[in-house]
């Protein structure tokens, strides 16, 4: 729920969703209309599609492992760290869009594909995934913002080499 889209907008559709579909079952179990209608207002609902196709096959088979989990339909690279991470416990990284922007600031250098995925990686620390990745993501998400991050308020400041390096979209 939270892909292209802002939390302030899922809060009130999560709770509901989770209320009706409580476990994967209940999700697989229903029509793709019945989900599309509790998924009205998020918009993108070729995701809700593909939840929908992944908790069938979920349902049918069984968890994937971890580092199977991006065989589901619509799961991505980032998706399937996130869940194994966060889901499962695998001490992995798993950088988002804010992720990208702070570890491209700490290195002095715009990373994407490969070269963000192995700085991300090599920052983790030992048995604190989970923890990593949600401190990371949410200081993309307050302080090191695309414009005008707030770097004077930033706890990691001195590990930033170049906050200019990234460049927002237009």
């Amino acid at each position: 729920m939270l892909q292209q889209t802002q939390a302030s907008r899922v809060a009130g559709h999560y709770e509901r969703f989770l209320d009706r579909y409580p476990t994967v079952e209940t999700l697989a179990a229903a029509s793709l209309s019945e989900l599309l209608a509790a998924w009205q207002g998020l918009g993108y609902n070729r995701r809700a599609a593909r939840l929908h196709q992944a908790a069938r096959q979920i349902a049918a088979d069984g968890w994937p492992e971890p580092a199977e989990l991006g065989s589901l339909p619509g799961v991505g690279a980032y998706t399937a760290a996130a869940v194994a991470c966060f889901g499962f416990g695998t001490q992995i990284a798993a950088p988002d869009t804010n992720a990208r922007r702070v570890l491209s600031r700490w290195h002095g250098t715009p990373l994407s594909s490969r070269a963000l995925w192995e700085a991300a990686g090599a920052e983790v620390p030992s048995g604190r995934a989970a923890e990593w990745n949600q401190a990371v993501m949410d200081l993309g998400a307050t302080l090191c913002r695309p414009r005008n991050p707030e770097c004077g308020r930033c706890p990691v400041a001195a590990w930033c080499a170049d906050p200019t390096v990234y460049e927002p979209p237009r």
